[in-house]
């Protein structure tokens, strides 16, 4: 490998000996420094009996070039060499300036420390001794003469990069230990971790034995009660300038809180960062305070920011001494900064650090012009008005590794999580590390929710340790970095007290109001929902006489009488309906544009009715993200609640007046057909029909236009918040229901069947039980429509139409003859519509007697 001539920094792996060179992690690290992955490895020793054993077929393994050669000729392989392993007895050891020029070049150097101090060079700082192995009264008379000892185990490493250092563990959990002297003149000692993948400065490690000085920590537990949330003048307070009118149309606070600081290295987590921020590059301030402004943590939390290209600050107010004056904090803060990355650790100690030096208000005044808040752990908590926190845990201190080494597995298990106020910018209590248990064996979702029946005031939401909460504004939706962790909303329930939690979706692509995600784990309110089997019965088809019918008062409300010829036109336009087999059909274009094309308008206004899936934000981002893109206005209906329901008069202008198309949500088609009867909305929904209104929908927003459909709104979790239902009931529960067919609104004359090729939770396919269930009752054509097609209806016309170039609809009819089930598909390649009475005797043979007999008739 060829090396750069420039001078670059020290490249140095001090060995505990040099048996520590057949260890994997310091092999690997080796390799790593030389920056080749197979490097020219020479083996510098004194003679063929050198008592300094070391097998080279460790590299030569790796697939690298060993040579050897005695201490006189090495420099004749200087050029040659990407390491050095210098193992020569300690009498044939001279002081090698070329030795030490070789390794301000770019060379790696492994030796044990007796062979670099008689090398000679400022390895490490002129106070600080490295030695091998673990002679005490060395160790002991090192720092009586006032040095500060780096003690190596046999089998580790402390790789020693320019003026940053780092160790590498070996077998039986071989480590480094420093040791040095506390203000008294104690000797204290601690030991160093070997997690870390990237070196952090030296003068930071000799500390490591050395608690941190805030006079708060020796009494956390006094501080537990304050109050650090910011007050609404803050404004003033802060003397923020113009800059925030100039974003008002920005929504604020932009926060991405994650469950543990390792989970900003995550792909996922990080992309919502750098779109939140709105820039691929953004300038990234980071704030230690919480791990007491450790350089392992900043490596930690940065990163993948620091990969990938991004200008990051670091802003250090742990300790008085590295606090920048207020004017310095502001610039950073305020002006500079277009994300702020808060790390875990001890959230209280950080609050108070921050509160003591204004950085909390600092804080507020960036979130309110639009700079990203991030973080994990005590990163992620600080945001909300009060979290959940390991803050009085003995080990979470600046230097945990001393504490650690100086307590018992008992008293390091002796400790209670405990709740805390927080800065306040979202109004509800985070409890990080969620799906995980703490060091005192205890779980957080089970603390959790002891501490929130005891002030069960404000709502909770549990990040796991792989997923993030992102608040954009009153919005919010769970990013997941691992595709299977998520979020959790944890709310008192009003009638008994009890806790009652529900997961997040991680399939969200926006965000949905806070509020409503905080209603997740509650079931719906209306009554019927209770008892939906009674209504399966139900009649829900609109009377022809649609002038009669919407005449008559509808739940009591008053409104004028209606003449036919006020509701319909002259120019009466035919039924217009896509039904599509699932909701993804509306996300799908060539369904997407044949409801465009049915519309006569390049971009139609378009009513959107959640009521089957109980007007979910989430479900509304969803269905209608097709036309959102291509820029239509939309517009929601909900009447799934009470008190959501606007008045008749309201209902039918933006019904029968102002949508060119209506989108009929999935969901639970039984509840949304009473809740229309009860507010009067079927009977708009027919004379919209009869304008020429598109309507449109998949699963129980198809089936809803037929006379009737086969569905599942019988299915236990096909309820407001399914989450919930999915999270208290048992596999074999979730399985237990059965299909059923109900009216719909009889615009269409015939059984609908969505989802056609499809299993259901209860494991029964759709198309078999459509075909059982008709045989009961054959006197109605069944339509089944595949997940990613849709069955087109213009007037008295039909065709079907691919989503994906496969999917299909189907034709089920029974045989008037042996009362057998017949089926077939239709074509997706018509480029217009035929009659519907055509389509259903797809499944019928000719009747022509000579078809039987053709081959008769060839001559």
């Amino acid at each position: 490998m060829a090396k750069s001539t420039d001078a670059a920094t020290p490249l140095i792996v001090a060995l505990g000996s040099y048996q520590a060179l057949k260890q994997t992690k310091v092999i690997d690290q080796v390799i790593k420094l030389s920056k080749s992955s197979a490097p020219n490895i020479l083996d510098v020793h004194s003679a063929d009996d050198c008592a300094i054993k070391f097998d080279s077929t460790v590299f030569a393994d790796r697939e690298c070039i060993v040579k050897q050669c005695n201490p006189n000729d090495w420099h004749k392989f200087k050029a040659w060499a990407d390491v050095i392993i210098y193992r020569p007895d300690q009498e044939d050891v001279p002081s090698h300036e070329e030795l030490i020029n070789a390794i301000h070049n770019g060379t790696v150097l492994c030796a044990v420390p007796r062979i670099l101090h008689l090398i000679g060079g400022d390895i490490v700082p002129s106070d600080t001794a490295i030695i091998e192995g673990h002679d005490q009264t060395k160790i002991d008379n090192l720092v009586n003469a006032n040095k500060r000892v780096i003690a190596i185990e046999e089998l580790a490493a402390f790789v020693i990069v320019g003026e940053n250092a780092m160790t590498i563990g070996g077998e039986g959990g071989s480590t480094c230990h420093v040791y040095t002297q506390d203000e008294s003149g104690e000797s204290i000692t601690g030991p160093l971790p070997t997690t870390w993948n990237e070196p952090i400065p030296i003068e930071e490690i000799l500390q490591f034995p050395m608690p941190a000085t805030a006079s708060h920590l020796d009494a956390l537990e006094e501080h537990v009660d304050t109050d650090f949330v910011i007050a609404d003048d803050v404004l003033q307070m802060a003397a923020l300038d113009e800059e925030c009118a100039e974003n008002a149309e920005e929504v604020f606070p932009k926060i991405v809180a994650c469950g543990r600081t390792e989970t900003l290295q995550m792909q996922a987590i990080v992309d919502k960062v750098l779109e939140l921020s709105g820039t691929d590059l953004p300038k990234v301030l980071y704030v230690g305070t919480a791990s007491f402004d450790r350089t392992d943590r900043y490596n930690v939390c940065t990163k993948k920011f620091r990969e990938i290209g991004c200008e990051i600050r670091r802003l250090d107010v742990s300790e008085l001494d590295t606090v920048p004056t207020m004017d310095e904090m502001k610039k950073v803060f305020t002006e500079w900064a277009e994300v702020i990355m808060c790390s875990g650790g001890n959230t209280l100690h950080a609050l108070l650090r921050w509160k003591d030096v204004g950085l909390d208000l600092l804080m507020k005044e960036a979130s309110l012009k639009g700079v990203v808040l991030c973080g994990g752990s005590a990163g992620a908590g600080c945001w909300f008005s009060s979290l959940h926190t390991d803050s009085l845990r003995p080990d979470n201190m600046k230097n945990k590794e001393h504490v650690k080494n100086e307590l018992s597995e008992e008293e390091l298990a002796d400790w209670d999580y405990t709740k805390i106020s927080a800065l306040g910018f979202v109004d509800a209590v985070c409890i990080p590390h969620f799906d995980k248990a703490g060091t005192n064996g205890v779980g957080r979702e089970e603390d959790a929710e002891r501490i929130l029946q005891e002030s069960p005031t404000t709502p909770a939401i549990g990040v796991d340790e792989n997923a993030a909460l992102v608040v954009v504004g009153n919005e919010a939706l769970a990013v997941s970095g691992d595709g299977k962790a998520t979020c959790h909303v944890i709310v008192p329930c009003d009638e008994t007290g009890e806790m009652k939690s529900a997961p997040l979706p991680i399939n969200w692509e926006h965000p949905i109001p806070v509020d409503e995600i905080l209603d997740f784990p509650i079931p719906a309110t209306a009554s019927h929902l209770e008892a939906l089997e009674e209504h399966v019965d139900t009649d829900f088809v609109v009377a022809e006489d649609i002038a009669q019918a919407i005449s008559e008062p509808v739940n009591n409300n008053d409104h004028d009488q209606t003449n036919v010829d006020d509701i319909i036109s002259a120019d009466v336009s035919q039924i217009k309906i896509v039904a599509s087999g699932n909701e993804r059909g509306m996300r799908l274009q060539p369904i997407v544009d044949k409801v465009v094309e049915l519309s006569g308008r390049d971009l139609p206004k378009v009513l959107y009715v959640g009521t089957a899936s109980f007007d979910r934000t989430d479900k509304f981002s969803q269905q209608t993200q097709a036309f959102r893109d291509m820029g239509c206005e939309i517009r929601r209906l909900d009447v799934s609640e009470g008190e959501t329901v606007p008045t008749l008069d309201e209902m039918k202008e933006v019904v029968t007046e102002w949508a060119d198309v209506i989108m009929g949500s999935g969901g639970n088609t039984l509840h949304a057909l009473l809740r229309w009867k009860e507010v009067g909305l079927d009977l708009l929904l027919k004379e919209a029909s009869l304008k020429g209104v598109v309507l449109c929908g998949g699963s129980a927003g198809a089936g809803c236009w037929f006379s009737s459909l086969h569905t599942d709104s019988l299915r236990p979790d096909n309820t407001k918040n399914k989450e919930h239902v999915l999270n208290e009931l048992s596999e074999e529960e979730l399985a237990d229901w059965d299909y059923t067919k109900i009216s719909a609104l009889g615009f269409v004359n015939a059984m609908c069947v969505p989802h056609f090729d499809a299993t259901g939770t209860n494991g029964m396919k759709r198309s078999e039980h459509a075909e059982e269930m008709m045989k009961k009752d054959p006197t109605t054509p069944a339509i089944g429509v595949e997940n990613d097609a849709a069955l087109v209806i213009v007037g008295n016309e039909a065709f079907a139409v691919s989503g994906d170039g496969k999917a299909t609809c189907h034709v089920i009819v029974p045989c008037d003859e042996t009362g057998e089930m017949k089926s077939a598909p239709l074509p997706i390649n018509w480029e217009h519509p035929i009659p519907v009475d055509e389509i259903l005797d797809f499944p019928i043979p000719a009747t022509a007697s000579h078809l039987e007999a053709l081959e008769e008739h060839v001559d």
